[in-house]
């Protein structure tokens, strides 16, 4: 660090936030600590647990990511330094922010295109996932119905089944008294 003006030099700037994008790179990549930074809950499942599935994808995160970010701190870096501290962009840092900036843009599209594909893949199945709602919902309020329709035929069943019971037990009974005062006589 330039302790005469109390300001760093772009040399110093730079291996900073290199490392400081290093540190963040690792911490991210690392297993335990990706559970605080991703945690996906539409299914059930964490993002930590998920295994990826070629390793074109584990590639794609760690160098895609490691580029886009270095991409994203030279250039923020030289943006600071031209424009707070009023120093001229040289034509190496502007090459190799145009060396790093051509590959991220290409990662950063890929990457948005790959969204725009999951996500045009699930407005594609909201049709099928509706009408599949609406048709166990209809099967749900029919099979209540069906029930109820049952549980009324069974319970007018087992009314009339009483009133005869009731009928029969009183016909019974007054059959009885006849047959006993009968036989009382």
């Amino acid at each position: 660090m330039s302790l005469v003006y109390g300001r760093f030099s772009y040399q110093e700037a730079y291996i900073i936030l290199l490392g400081m994008l290093i540190i963040v790179s690792l911490y991210i990549h690392s297993k335990e600590k990706v559970k605080t930074f991703i945690n996906h809950r539409g299914r059930g499942q964490r993002m930590d647990k998920m295994k990826m599935s070629n390793p074109n994808e584990t590639l794609m995160l760690t160098f895609g990511m490691g580029v886009v970010m270095a991409w994203v701190v030279i250039a923020a870096t030289a943006s600071y330094f031209s424009i707070v501290e009023q120093r001229e962009i040289s034509d190496s840092q502007l090459t190799v922010i145009g060396l790093l900036g051509g590959p991220a843009l290409l990662i950063i599209t890929s990457v948005l295109d790959l969204f725009k594909g999951k996500e045009s893949a699930k407005i594609a199945v909201l049709p099928d996932r509706l009408s599949a709602d609406v048709s166990s919902t209809d099967a749900a309020r029919s099979h209540t119905r069906m029930l109820e329709e049952y549980k009324l035929k069974h319970d007018l069943e087992m009314e009339k089944m009483q009133k005869q019971h009731s009928l029969d037990m009183e016909a019974f009974t007054i059959t009885n008294q006849k047959d006993t005062k009968k036989k009382g006589e």
